[in-house]
C-alpha cells in the first residue's frame, strides 16, 4: 500500500465513512476506491482518470487533492499519450487544383474553329434559300399545270363524334416520389489502435451506447469538445444516447470494447480490432 492510499484511507476512517458511503458521495465504483487505497491503479483508466478519481476522493474526505497529487506524484502511473483527434478529424485531403494543361491552351483555337463553322452554316443556309426561290419562280413561269380537284373529306359520323366527346382526357402520369437517401457505414482505414469509418445518410444522426458490463468511454467532436460527462464510466445495463446531427465527425476512445456496443442511427458500429483500449473515428458525408 502506497503512502497516498494510506492517507486517504486514514482520512476516510476518521470521518467515519465506509466504502459504500464514499461511493454514494463521489460516484466512484467501490473497487476503484479500494484500488486507490491499495495503490493498485491497473484496474483504473490511466492518466487523467486516475488523478480525477484521487482528487474527488480527497475532496470527499477533506484533503487538498492538488497538494496530495504533487506530494506523491512518484507513486502515480505515467500519463499515456492522448490521441490527437484533430489530426484524424479536422483535416480533409485537399482537392487537387485543375492545372492549366494542353486542354486549356487549345480552348481559344477550338472556339475560333467553331465560329468559322457557324459562319459557313449561315452562308449555306442563305444559299439554299436563294436556290429554292428560283425554282418556285420557274414553276410559275412554266406551261400549263394540270388542275387537281380537291379531295372531299368524308363527313364525320355522329356516333364517332359523340364517342370522341365522351372519351376521358388522358390523366397525367404520377411522378415517382424521390427515394430517401439510404444510410451506409463504410470502413475507411485501420491504423494502430484507431479504426476510421465514413457514414453517408440523413442529416439527423444519433449515437447510442449500451453496456453489458463496466467500461469507460470518451466521445469528442472535431473541435475536441467532450460530448459525454467527464470521466464517463458505464455500468452493466446502462445506456446513453447522444445527438450528433450538427457534427462533421466524432472521435471515441473505448476502454473495454467487449462490454460496450455502439449504434449509429440504429446500425451497429463493428469493432475491427480486439484492443483495450481502442479508438473509433466516424466521418459524416450527409446525403441531404
Amino acid at each position: 500500500m502506497g503512502q497516498l492510499g494510506k492517507k486517504l484511507k486514514q482520512a476516510r476512517l476518521e470521518h467515519g465513512l465506509s466504502l459504500e458511503q464514499l461511493n454514494e458521495r463521489t460516484k466512484i465504483q467501490k473497487h476503484h476506491l479500494e484500488a486507490i487505497e491499495t495503490g493498485d491503479y491497473s484496474a483504473i483508466p490511466r492518466g487523467f482518470y486516475v488523478r480525477a478519481f484521487i482528487k474527488r476522493y480527497a475532496q470527499a474526505v477533506g484533503i487538498d487533492g492538488d497538494a496530495l497529487l504533487q506530494e506523491h506524484r512518484s507513486e502515480l502511473p505515467e500519463d499515456e499519450p492522448e490521441a490527437a483527434p484533430a489530426e484524424h478529424l479536422t483535416r480533409r485531403p485537399e482537392r487537387k487544383k485543375r492545372s492549366s494543361g494542353p486542354v486549356a491552351e487549345s480552348m481559344p483555337k477550338v472556339l475560333v474553329a467553331l465560329f468559322i463553322v457557324f459562319i459557313l452554316l449561315v452562308i449555306w443556309y442563305f444559299y439554299l434559300l436563294s436556290t429554292s426561290g428560283n425554282d418556285v419562280q420557274q414553276e410559275e413561269e412554266g406551261g400549263d399545270v394540270e388542275y387537281e380537284a380537291p379531295v372531299e373529306q368524308p363527313e364525320e359520323q355522329p356516333e364517332a363524334a359523340e364517342e370522341q366527346e365522351q372519351a376521358p382526357a388522358d390523366e397525367p402520369e404520377e411522378q415517382p416520389e424521390p427515394e430517401e437517401p439510404q444510410a451506409q457505414l463504410e470502413l475507411e482505414s485501420v491504423s494502430g489502435e484507431t479504426t476510421t469509418y465514413t457514414f453517408t445518410g440523413p442529416a439527423e444522426k444519433q449515437l447510442e451506447f449500451t453496456a453489458s458490463g463496466e467500461s469507460w468511454l470518451s466521445v469528442l467532436n472535431d473541435e475536441g469538445v467532450e460530448l459525454l460527462s467527464l470521466a464517463r464510466v458505464f455500468g452493466a445495463s446502462e445506456t446513453e444516447a447522444v445527438d450528433i446531427s450538427d457534427e462533421t465527425s466524432v472521435f471515441m476512445r473505448v476502454g473495454d470494447y467487449t462490454m460496450l456496443s455502439i449504434e449509429l442511427n440504429g446500425e451497429t458500429v463493428p469493432y475491427e480490432q480486439q484492443r483495450k483500449p481502442q479508438n473509433i473515428v466516424i466521418r459524416f458525408d450527409d446525403a441531404e
